[in-house]
């Protein structure tokens, strides 16, 4: 029996640029091996400065990256991705993407 494809949408920290954090390494391979499987990944980046300029791998050559600069434009931009956004104690916000199966 085979595991069906998965369209997923992805929100991290970076896959861009390594510079002073793990998370890219843990991301990359990640999206790697969903893509090695036959899934389809977007990779949702915030554009910030102190990752802009070291970018170490700007466009990965596995799944798609896309980078936002913002919840409002993250909502605008990726509604279709975008479920539920709201307000948590202290101001942060959450955003739920959301996860489809692919049609085969």
């Amino acid at each position: 029996m085979s595991t069906p494809c998965l369209n997923i949408a992805m929100l991290g920290l970076s896959i861009t640029s390594s510079w002073g954090h793990g998370h890219a390494t843990t991301y990359r391979g990640l999206v790697r091996a969903l893509v090695e499987r036959g899934h389809t990944v977007l990779f949702l980046e915030r554009d910030v400065p102190c990752y802009a300029a070291p970018r170490d791998v700007p466009a990965p050559p596995y799944g798609h990256t896309e980078l936002y600069t913002g919840l409002e434009d993250l909502q605008d931009c990726f509604m279709k991705l975008v479920i539920c956004r709201r307000e948590l104690p202290g101001g942060s916000r959450a955003v739920y993407p959301v996860y489809r199966k692919a049609s085969l």
